[in-house]
This record gives C-alpha cells, structure tokens and sequence, in this order.
C-alpha cells in the first residue's frame, strides 16, 4: 500500500477527491454569491415597481415581472403583480400569482383574502368561502376584517344572508379596524332590510350615519332609513 508522499495509485486517488471536494466547496460558494445577487437584482426591480406605482402601472407592472425572472419566489412581486391584474380584471391572471403566494407564505391573510376575492370576482363562490375563511383563521393575520369583509360578500351573493350578517358582525369585533366601520353598518343593514328586520336595519343605518355624517355611506344610509316602516 501506498504510504502518502509517495507515488502511488492511493495517493492518486487521494489528489482526485480532494480536487472534487475542492471543486464541490467552490461551486457551492459561487452558487451562494449567485443567489445574492439575484436577490439584490429582484429587489431593486421590485422596489423601482413600488416607486412608480401611483404614477405609471405599466412600468410598474414590468418591474414587478422583472423581479419575478430574478427570483421566482420573490413573494412581494408577486403579490404586487396580481393586485394589478385584478385592478385590470385580468382575474385568472390574478388568481395564479396569488396562488402563488399563498404557496409561498401560506399563513399570510392577505394572499388568501386577495385570492378569496378574485375568486369572488369569478363567480367562484365556494372556493371563494372557503378561501375567506381560511384567512379569517390565521391567527397572525391583522387585518381579518377585510377577509370578514369579502366572505360576507360572497356569502351574500351565494343566498346566505344570515351567513353574511355572522360575517360582518365578526368584522365588527376586528381592532383596529381596516375597513370603515360605517360601510360594514351600512350592508348590515341592508341585509336586515332584506330579511325583514326594520328594527335592526334601522339601528344599523343609523350607525352608519353617525360614522360617515358627512360622506356618502351616511347619505345612502339616510336615504335607506326613509324607505323603512
């Protein structure tokens, strides 16, 4: 047997591995400064998307792709991308990049809420209940009452009128609350109107209208009590 230091066809294996393993650490420390760098390139797209959002969609929009081709799980881009192909209707479009969000961070309400709501938009109502309801159980989530919110919508739309109160009357416990409190007393009284309750619906209303003197969920709900017995 070869001893080391010398010739031998130990030592020449030896040399082979030792190469590989050395081959092996420096690809891997390339692939580390890769990775980097990528991440720097898909965050520096995704922040020139945020930047020019209010002022142009279109270049914002191309932003948000680019920092997707840098890094495929850059789960704000996404996020960011869907919400304008829902803002363009665009809802399948919508509903894969928030798919894929909720892949990507699967107890994050708002990609469960934002997706529960394309579906919404999509006459999708089972899959949108089930979605919404999802979000309204994370428990990490802050801001439910937007998810209370939508299920009651889609409950709504589905016939479940009592269904949807139970939804916005949750919506109602939510602090700090997301969504005004006078557009959630508002469509609950519109639903007790529907089902016959003017007692309620008045009581509702009249929240509605001390929340938003001045704005036009008040006025509408003013208009609303006029029609009740």
């Amino acid at each position: 047997m070869a001893e080391c230091g010398r010739v031998g066809p130990g030592c020449g294996w030896a040399r082979v591995v030792v190469v590989v393993l050395t081959g092996s650490v420096l690809a891997g420390c390339v692939s580390v400064e890769t990775i980097k760098k990528q991440e720097k390139e898909s965050e520096g797209y995704y922040q020139q998307g945020l930047s020019v959002l209010e002022t142009d969609q279109q270049r914002a929009f191309v932003s948000f792709q680019k920092a997707i081709q840098a890094k495929p799980d850059n789960y704000d881009a996404h996020y960011a991308l869907g919400s304008i192909y829902f803002l363009r209707g665009e809802y399948d479009n919508a509903e894969r990049e928030f798919r894929t969000c909720v892949k990507l961070d699967p107890n994050n309400g708002d990609a469960f809420n934002f997706l529960g709501r394309t579906l919404l938009m999509q006459s999708r109502l089972p899959e949108a209940v089930e979605t919404l309801e999802k979000a309204t159980s994370l428990p990490l989530y802050a801001s439910p009452d937007q998810a209370y919110a939508n299920l009651a919508a889609a409950l709504d739309k589905r016939g479940d009128t009592q269904g949807a109160i139970r939804a916005l009357q949750s919506a109602l416990k939510i602090e700090p609350p997301k969504v005004p409190r006078a557009l959630i007393y508002f469509e609950l009284g519109r639903l007790y109107m529907r089902l016959g309750e003017d007692g309620k619906a008045r009581e509702a209303f009249a929240q509605a209208k001390v929340l938003d003197p001045q704005g036009t969920v008040g006025a509408e709900a003013a208009r609303m009590m006029k029609q009740l017995r």
